[in-house]
């Protein structure tokens, strides 16, 4: 199914399906997401070409690990705790009036997945399995930019769902906006953050909720403490893992002016480990040439341009001295470049990070009480200390950003929630107290209410 016609034909089904059945038995959805797993499993090896195929070519290893391991084991975590995610919240409350309140989570209805390219496996089952978990049906439209995998998606989806639950639907943009205008129960986004613009506007006219993982300028930062020889590499892990096409990638890195060169050499060294086996190239032509004319740029500006030899897409990248106001300094980089920025007072680090919601902010320091200090003074939609991206690894913290890198959060609990409408509900308790709140008031209802309003 492609185009903008099969997103309306299975908008129209699903929202069928849906009124007939509103709230799915628990035991059903955790044997889909059984389901789900098993069949992941049996697509191992076409899940890996695919994406191979569409990066041209992608480490494996990557793949194994930041897509199916790790969507594996948020299935394990979603099927383990979802009963008791799903349960009904129970109290007994006696004020302002006596009774009873449950607190159910009931599905939004249809909900809506816009997934990328970069992760092109995890960024798409990660959202459908918290709305799945959440009892929703579910329109999947994944990247053309990496049509191999979405294929790949099409032919697993349809294994485990039925076409009155869950779809996938190839496409380009004018199916992704047919999607955007339709009225979902949510609408969920992951992508560049004046892409999410447009996707939120367009889910404004149907009142739409929305949830925005968009990216931005991630900083790192090395305190005077840090070591090069003990944080480099985790620093070179977290950017040049897929080529630096993260959202949550390092996107520069802060260090005291006088130990650059230290921090250069340390990073390059650890780059070396990645070419030419374990490197991945870049999505494709367009996003090649957006690097190299970034990096043509800075150099035409007087910068330093230092890189690990290799014969995939652009090679490990450090850049000194680029010049304020090119792309580079201005931009998410979304590639394998790192500048590397000096600095003689921290202030002044905290003072240019002033006004950025990125995604992610990174601290690195020997003393970790010291970068955690400083971490909690950037804005940012999560972080880590001495570490990077890692922490969006734990399947029972929220992911997700805050002013430009994007609205709302997943994974685990979070996501259940995110696509789950929490209804709240009141029984009254018998008895004469619904006096109290009838004109003409009682004596005694006024001194009771003007001392609860004291």
């Amino acid at each position: 199914m492609t185009g903008p016609d099969a997103i309306r034909a299975a908008h129209a089904r699903l929202t069928a399906a849906f009124s007939l059945d509103m709230v799915p038995p628990v035991p059903q959805r955790i044997a889909r997401l059984k389901d789900l797993g098993a069949a992941i499993g049996a697509a191992r090896d076409d899940l890996i070409a695919a994406v191979s195929q569409d990066f041209g070519p992608r480490a494996e290893v990557e793949t194994l690990t930041a897509e199916l391991a790790f969507v594996r084991d948020g299935l394990r975590h979603t099927i383990r705790h979802l009963s008791g995610w799903a349960a009904p919240r129970r109290r007994r409350v006696l004020r302002p009036v006596p009774g009873r309140t449950d607190l159910r989570f009931e599905p939004k209805g249809v909900a809506g997945i816009l997934s990328p390219w970069n992760y092109p496996v995890q960024l798409a089952l990660m959202p459908l399995i918290a709305a799945i978990a959440a009892g929703n049906r579910v329109i999947l439209k994944p990247s053309e930019r990496s049509p191999a995998t979405s294929d790949a998606l099409v032919r697993l989806i349809g294994r485990v769902f039925p076409p009155d639950e869950a779809v996938c639907i190839t496409g380009g943009p004018d199916t992704a906006a047919q999607l955007c205008a339709l009225p979902l129960g949510h609408l969920f986004f992951t992508g560049s953050t004046a892409t999410g613009r447009k996707v939120a506007q367009a889910a404004a006219d149907t009142l739409t909720p929305v949830t925005l993982e968009l990216g931005g300028r991630s900083p790192a930062i090395a305190l005077p403490g840090a070591d090069p020889a003990r944080h480099a590499p985790m620093i070179a892990w977290g950017k040049w893992l897929s080529a630096g096409q993260t959202c949550v990638a390092p996107n520069h890195l802060w260090v005291p002016r006088g130990r650059r060169q230290d921090w250069a050499d340390a990073l390059l060294d650890r780059a070396a480990g990645f070419v030419p086996r374990d490197y991945t190239a870049m999505i494709d032509g367009r996003a090649e040439t957006r690097m190299r004319d970034m990096l043509a740029e800075a150099e035409a500006g007087g910068a330093t341009v230092r890189q690990v030899p290799s014969d995939i897409g652009i090679p490990p990248t450090i850049v000194l001295d680029a010049p304020p106001g090119c792309a580079l300094m201005t931009e998410e980089i979304f590639g394998p470049v790192l500048p590397i920025l000096p600095y003689d007072d921290i202030e002044d680090v905290v003072a240019a990070e002033a006004g950025a919601s990125p995604l992610a902010a990174y601290v690195f320091d020997t003393d970790a009480g010291r970068a955690q200090a400083l971490l909690l003074r950037l804005r940012a939609g999560g972080g880590a200390v001495n570490a990077t991206i890692l922490h969006l690894a734990l399947h029972d913290l929220p992911f997700g950003g805050i002013g430009e890198s994007g609205m709302g959060a997943y994974h685990g609990v979070r996501g259940f929630r995110e696509f789950s409408h929490e209804r709240a509900t009141f029984v009254a308790a018998r008895g004469p107290w619904l006096r109290l709140l009838s004109p003409p008031y009682l004596k005694i209802a006024r001194r009771l209410f003007g001392r609860i309003g004291r």
